[in-house]
């Protein structure tokens, strides 16, 4: 079976594995397991629904979870080794990304797992700045943005968990006085822990419509 899940994907059954394990763990009554144990089944099948039919029947081993960490482990890995990973970029498609930066840092792809990622962002502290990368119908999109170098927790409009986060903000055009309309909100300012707390793609591209609004 070819890879199906997205890295956010791999996020939310995580979450919903660990609920269960927790619950046959804390919980004596079987008919409390059963009700958490269906919900997380509907939840799972609401949330995943485009899935086929093998694909979706390899994610209810989900159900099979019980209080000893080795199947939760072992259904995490089946889930993990389905995972499409962010496509690594080629130097030339990142620079096409970003066509107004000159100094430009290219990532260690090597020391990465890409699965963990359903975007790619790195902070250039130097410029005070965050570049983020994504894809849209597999075509590869980049956004250049301020960030703030004041960090205070908060919720990540990314992710939407609590999170240090920090103020990114992009310039847009000018309006007919002169002044810039700038566009933004609060994110992770580690972009890494973002990734791994990311459950839907949603409010990522929700985000970036507003900020590379014209």
């Amino acid at each position: 079976m070819e890879p199906f899940l997205k890295p956010y994907n791999y996020n939310f059954l995580k979450e919903q594995a660990a609920i269960l394990a927790q619950t046959h763990r804390t919980v004596n009554a079987k008919s409390t397991i059963q009700a958490v144990q269906a919900q997380i089944f509907d939840k799972v099948k609401a949330t995943l629904s485009e899935l086929s039919e093998e694909e979706m029947t390899l994610l209810m081993g989900i159900t099979e979870i019980n209080d000893e960490q080795r199947i939760l482990d072992r259904y995490l890995q089946r889930m993990k080794e389905r995972v499409i990973p962010f496509k690594r970029p080629s130097d030339t498609g990142i620079k096409k990304a970003f066509p107004k930066t000159k100094k430009l840092t290219i990532p260690d792809w090597e020391r990465l797992d890409l699965a963990d990622y359903s975007f790619y962002a790195w902070n250039d502290p130097g410029q005070q700045s965050k570049f983020i990368l994504y894809t849209v119908n597999n075509k590869l999109q980049g956004i250049q943005g301020q960030l703030s170098t004041e960090i205070k927790k908060g919720i990540c409009t990314i992710c939407h968990e609590e999170s240090s986060v920090a103020l990114f903000t992009v310039k847009g055009k000018a309006n007919k006085d002169g002044h810039y309309k700038t566009k933004g909100n609060y994110i992770c300012y580690n972009s890494d822990e973002c990734n791994q707390k990311m459950q839907t793609f949603e409010h990522f591209m929700d985000f970036m419509t507003i900020v590379k609004e014209k």
